[in-house]
């Protein structure tokens, strides 16, 4: 199958190191990546668009744009809808879109696939399927005191209604071409995308691994909910990932779009970064 595969910009926004890296000192953490006088490190959304012909499958959706000022600030978020622009850009609009996969439903993931104005909502990409593994959104309807914030549960609601979610049940393929699996250290249910592109299987890496610095095993970030689910799960993949020669796309990555891996000794490093264009 002849497919075309897109980076998509959608946005910046800012966390706290200390956050993205968890028990890994700024002493290294800093190294790897700059940060400004107040500890933020600046993140980006960095959608992917599959196109493979009649069927245009959109990978995340960034934050949207349906925030007030004050928390607009805190995030350092982009103004506008960046997603769109990069799409127009592209030559594509939203209507042309057939499914969006959603790894999983934090907030920076899947609000902009909503439109909010003045409470009146609507779908981003109104002739597309919504795809969501059942485990992240049973989950995201019973949450935690913790990750509850960054579930906002009315948009789910609305999406269900409007009759264009869909549930996958277990890995497998999704569509042509796209294997999916299921991660839960992050949280339960995020689903994962191997997706074959030429002679290469391209993953993108959502929040199991969310920047090129999260490659060592023990750097973990302290959003996930289960740590040593996620050093589990990295380890294994890690592994795969060095052994096939698998391209890593990175979603949050500032500063790298994609890499491979090596091993060296015991220990799977970074070989090289690059652009997926250059593939």
């Amino acid at each position: 199958m002849d497919i075309r595969l897109i980076p998509l910009w959608a946005g910046n926004f800012k966390v706290d190191g200390g956050a993205l890296f968890g028990v890994i000192p700024r002493v290294l953490w800093s190294k790897q990546v700059p940060c400004d006088a107040d500890n933020f490190v600046e993140m980006t959304n960095r959608c992917l668009l599959v196109d493979q012909g009649k069927r245009k499958i959109l990978i995340e959706t960034g934050t949207g744009d349906h925030y007030p000022e004050r928390f607009r600030n805190n995030q350092g978020l982009t103004g506008g809808q960046p997603l769109l622009d990069s799409l127009a850009e592209a030559g594509y609009s939203p209507g042309d879109i057939t499914d969006v996969l959603f790894t999983h439903l934090h907030w920076d993931h899947v609000n902009g696939a909503i439109q909010n104005r003045l409470g009146l909502l609507s779908l981003t990409f109104p002739n597309a399927l919504h795809w969501c593994s059942r485990r992240q959104w049973d989950h995201a309807f019973v949450s935690n005191a913790r990750e509850k914030v960054t579930f906002f549960t009315e948009y789910f609601h609305f999406m269900d209604e409007s009759g264009q979610l869909r549930l996958v049940e277990s890995e497998g393929e999704l569509f042509p071409g796209i294997m999916i699996r299921l991660f839960d250290g992050h949280t339960p249910g995020q689903m994962i995308p191997f997706i074959r592109y030429r002679d290469k299987t391209l993953v993108y890496t959502a929040d199991l691994i969310p920047t090129s610095a999260h490659i060592p095993l023990l750097w973990i970030s302290a959003y996930d909910l289960y740590p040593v689910t996620t050093m589990e799960e990295k380890d294994s993949f890690l592994a795969e990932a060095a052994e096939h020669g698998y391209v890593l796309l990175f979603e949050h990555d500032f500063y790298t779009e994609c890499s491979t891996l090596s091993k060296n000794g015991k220990r799977v490093v970074l070989k090289e970064k690059f652009l997926l264009s250059s593939l």
